[in-house]
């Protein structure tokens, strides 16, 4: 790779004014979203993969000794600077090396092992500028006008293919005449749910707006498995008003609810804990289902007023859908202030109270063992070596182990689903749209500003912040506001207006856990998936190839869930 760069700073600015003058420069907008050269100024292009580029460090002042290059995750936060490369000189000298795009950097003369960044003595510059995928980048060191940035080669546009396609994509469609077939707008949120679950999880394309969040905050991707919990919620009170209304035994409907549970959290121990069975993990996505569709339904079961749902007064009272599940809101509080008292009272050795942070480099190494607070520490108390042992937040923050589906976070996804309970009961109790539609929104609005509230509005601040990872209750509030509004807008235009028959998402949705279950079986296997590797073994070199293979992989799940709808095979539990 060394031989392949070039040997000095004055070489390497004749080829800039060479490439330049050849007009080389021009924004790469390939449909491919790819570089169309292997070699450009002596670096080979095949070695970038997606969201990475190269950057030359150059600097030629008889005032430093050696400079060093601190790099730092821009989503990382509140962590220090840590070493990335280091050239020593006395003067027309560089260094040049291949970088993610997600990173910022810092030059100083200085030599530490953790640069924290609120500490701005002793540096030549920061570098917050916006580098992007296959770009090739000059940076000139200068201690009298500090550091310039110029650009070698313009970077690919990561979203380039996605207007093209559009574009190519784009006809006329015509009007369609026959008769739609009623549909429920729940098995059609549903199937979207899960769609965008099997596109996530298989990668997203590559585009972190997508991709679940390191820690605080929402991304698209975080939406999905609490809407799927949310509507677990729905469905409850619907499946049990059959039960009710045949006088089955509360016993036989325990019965099955208890087996239900079991086979869900034996199915995610087969799919998510491995072989080793000393890192055998026990809790995981199917397995938190299973705990909350145990807890609630049982809840629903005693606690549920029957009378009201049973009712087929055409005038309900205004509140009677509260009422209904009066006992069940006292329960679910009980165990939402549980979970309240264990976050902000219970704190790990030498960890403060009330900390929800993901230790390790976060906030300059003050809190390292500290990983997610009272939910870390209790969740790898109980679980010892069965937490998660890879969780996203040890790329950023080195931090692990930690359980992002552990035992702690159970508590608040029980009050999460018997919010879905809620709009389930909603949908029993009031018939017409209107009545339907306006609590609906009103829940989003309310859950929306609750949610809001505790988290300050942002994404770092307040009270408690939105946190996928320890499954905050601020978290739970913003997630259910989100589905309230989807599940509204998807009743409409399915169930009131007709605009749309649900159709693909609707076959989805009606076979939702075997889709599950099935994309995690076949993930790395053809045709589910496929990958296109290039001389290095890099097999998402860039963003149009992965959301090609993550594509086709969910889309490979949608047909199937057409063949099954049409054999009218509905998997379940």
């Amino acid at each position: 790779m060394d031989k392949r760069l070039l040997d000095n700073t004055g070489a390497f600015q004749e080829i800039f004014a060479i490439y330049e003058k050849e007009s080389f420069f021009n924004m790469t907008w390939s449909f491919i979203d790819d570089h169309d050269e292997r070699y450009i100024m002596g670096y080979d292009m095949a070695w970038l993969n997606m969201d990475s580029f190269y950057m030359n460090v150059s600097y030629s002042s008889r005032e430093f000794q050696s400079i060093y290059l601190y790099s730092l995750r821009k989503d990382c936060i509140e962590c220090p600077y840590v070493p990335s490369h280091h050239s020593s000189g006395v003067e027309n000298t560089y260094f040049t090396g291949k970088y993610e795009t997600n990173l910022k950097f810092r030059i100083s003369p200085e030599a530490k092992e953790y640069f924290p960044q609120d500490d701005t003595s002793n540096i030549i510059c920061d570098l917050n500028y916006n580098f992007q995928q296959f770009g090739i980048y000059s940076v000139d060191v200068n201690n009298s006008t500090g550091c310039s940035v110029k650009i070698l080669k313009e970077p690919v546009n990561i979203y380039s293919h996605t207007y093209q396609i559009y574009q190519q994509k784009k006809i006329a469609e015509t009007e369609k005449t026959a008769k739609k077939e009623r549909i429920h707008s729940l098995d059609t949120f549903r199937g979207i749910t899960i769609v965008l679950m099997i596109f996530a999880n298989f990668g997203c394309g590559g585009y972190g707006f997508i991709e679940h969040v390191i820690w605080n905050g929402l991304h698209v991707a975080d939406l999905v498995f609490p809407s799927f919990m949310w509507i677990m919620g729905v469905c409850i009170p619907i499946s049990l008003s059959s039960s009710f209304k045949r006088d089955v035994p509360n016993k036989t409907i325990m019965q099955h609810v208890v087996k239900r549970s079991i086979k869900l959290f034996l199915i995610g121990i087969f799919l998510g804990s491995g072989s080793d069975l000393k890192y055998l993990r026990i809790f995981g996505v199917l397995q938190r289902f299973g705990v909350a569709y145990l807890v609630v339904t049982t809840v629903c079961v005693y606690c549920i007023n029957r009378s009201k749902i049973q009712n087929k007064d055409d005038a309900p009272g205004l509140f009677d859908d509260i009422l209904t599940l009066t006992k069940g809101w006292a329960i679910n509080f009980a165990v939402l202030i549980l979970h309240t008292i264990i976050i902000f009272c219970v704190s790990a050795p030498d960890c403060p109270k009330g900390y929800m942070g993901p230790g390790g480099l976060h906030k300059n190494l003050s809190y390292v063992k500290c990983i997610g607070g009272a939910t870390g520490y209790i969740d790898s108390w109980i679980l010892g070596n069965h937490s998660y042992q890879h969780p996203t937040i040890y790329d950023v923050y080195e931090s692990k182990p930690f359980d992002p589906e552990g035992i702690v976070g159970c508590l608040p996804t029980v009050f999460h689903v018997f919010i879905g309970v809620q709009t389930g009961v909603t949908l029993l109790i009031y018939k017409k749209h209107s009545q339907r539609l306006i609590r609906w929104l009103l829940w989003s609005v309310i859950t929306g500003l609750i949610g809001g509230a505790l988290c300050g509005f942002s994404k770092e601040d307040g009270i408690i912040p939105v946190n996928k990872n320890l499954w905050s209750i601020s978290f739970v509030m913003v997630t259910s506001s989100v589905a309230f509004a989807l599940l509204s807008l998807c009743y409409v235009l399915v169930d009131v207006r007709k605009y749309w028959s649900g159709k693909p998402f609707l076959f989805a949705g009606m076979n939702a856990i075997l889709m599950y279950i099935g994309h995690e079986m076949t993930d790395g296997h053809f045709p589910v998936r496929w990958y296109m590797k290039n001389d290095f073994g890099d097999s998402r070199r860039n963003h149009f190839l992965a959301l090609l293979s993550d594509t086709w992989a969910a889309g490979i799940w949608v047909l199937v869930s057409y063949y099954l709808y049409k054999i009218n095979y509905f998997f379940t539990v």
